[in-house]
């Protein structure tokens, strides 16, 4: 399946990079409206682990990038946000804060985008944040198999590779998987390392 790429199709994508191999599953103008409009709102991306939210929400901020996005990790510190002037502001990975700085945050950002595992809803409600939930969950062949196809495209030497997936290629890969788009991800890197 390898070909003439000038990087694994498969790796990471980077930020400047999403919006040529996204296909977003939800509706992005009704959500930047919302976060220009709004005088305080919570909108969560909410899902398993590898369903696409974190792709999502840097497409999102790709759009608003006057915003900053803060990709969180289990050494993360809520400081950085909490210092940030921006009003409005996008965290990936939210659940890596503690219940006291997700309020805080919660409390003193007019607009917070973010993905999580489990809803915030409860967090809202103490902070007395309007809260818009996003579910992240399933995946069509059809879609997948665009989606794989951008990635080819992207990496390729000519940008029209030799081969492309099918539907039933995606099928057949959604089938083993299901719906976690990041273990077809990882699976396909490696086919292409």
């Amino acid at each position: 399946m390898k070909e003439n790429f000038l990087f694994n199709p498969f790796s990471g994508v980077l930020h400047e990079d999403i919006p040529q191999v996204i296909l977003p599953n939800i509706d992005i103008e009704n959500i930047t409206n919302k976060i220009r409009n709004s005088n305080g709102l919570a909108i969560e991306f909410i899902g398993r682990q590898g369903r696409g939210k974190t792709s999502h929400l840097k497409y999102l901020q790709h759009i608003l990038n006057e915003y900053p996005i803060f990709l969180l990790n289990s050494n993360s510190s809520a400081l950085e946000i909490i210092k940030n002037t921006s009003e409005i502001v996008f965290i990936d990975s939210i659940h890596h804060l503690s219940f006291k700085h997700r309020i805080q945050i919660f409390k003193q950002k007019k607009v917070v985008a973010y993905t999580t595992h489990w809803s915030r809803k409860i967090d809202c409600l103490l902070a007395k944040k309007d809260h818009y939930s996003i579910r992240f969950k399933g995946i069509q062949p059809e879609k997948l198999k665009d989606i794989l196809n951008k990635r080819l495209k992207l990496a390729s030497n000519t940008n029209q590779p030799d081969t492309l997936f099918s539907t039933n290629d995606a099928d057949i890969l959604i089938k083993k998987f299901g719906d976690n788009y990041r273990g077809i991800i990882n699976h396909l890197y490696e086919k292409y390392q």
